[in-house]
């Protein structure tokens, strides 16, 4: 989530691009209000789950389930598809389950191995609140047409493409750490060279 509420002007931008190597004004503004706005999404939809007794990681699993409510999966694919860890899936699995929305059946080739599925009570809580949040996000996207829609997917699907570049390699890191001086470091060499 983007902490950041003021969102710097496009010529704050144009000065970091003549400050900072490799600044494409143009791109971060982009990325700037790309981020903005997923986190007002996201902290919007966080009110509407908790309105609704739940929250993002239990209706995704829920949410997962209900793509295709007569076929059961295996927590192992729920935590893959969800984004979470196999223990986060486990914890929310263990809640839906307390609360009767989710069912667990043992496999019967595997006992190690159990798969998960919808409940009745499961289903008809989707039931209860999918029209509205789809009516809610269809009001958040009125002000967007078709044409734009299908654009704005394919720009989002190009950026998720380039998200391989932000993740720090080991070779990043230590290359990284030996070019940066840490304020902390050099306070203390500082304090060394005055002593």
């Amino acid at each position: 989530m983007l902490l950041l509420k003021d969102i710097p002007k496009y010529e704050t931008l144009l000065a970091y691009s003549k400050r900072y190597p490799n600044v494409n004004p143009d791109s971060l503004e982009a990325y700037i209000n790309l981020l903005r706005v997923a986190s007002d999404v996201l902290e919007g939809l966080e009110g509407y789950y908790a309105m609704h007794g739940t929250s993002q990681g239990r209706f995704t699993v829920l949410a997962l389930l209900n793509r295709e409510p007569d076929k059961a999966l295996c927590p192992a694919d729920l935590a893959e598809r969800s984004g979470v860890t196999r223990a986060t899936m486990t914890g929310l699995l263990q809640g839906l389950e307390e609360e009767g929305l989710i069912k667990r059946t043992a496999s019967a080739e595997d006992k190690r191995m159990s798969y998960v599925g919808l409940t009745s009570k499961g289903r008809k809580y989707l039931d209860s609140i999918l029209p509205d949040l789809f009516k809610r996000l269809s009001q958040l996207m009125d002000g967007v047409t078709e044409r734009e829609g299908k654009s704005l997917v394919k720009l989002l699907e190009k950026v998720r493409a380039r998200i391989p570049v932000l993740k720090i390699s080991d070779r990043d890191k230590s290359s990284e750490a030996r070019r940066i001086t840490r304020p902390s470091a050099l306070t203390a060499s500082s304090r060394a060279q005055a002593a």
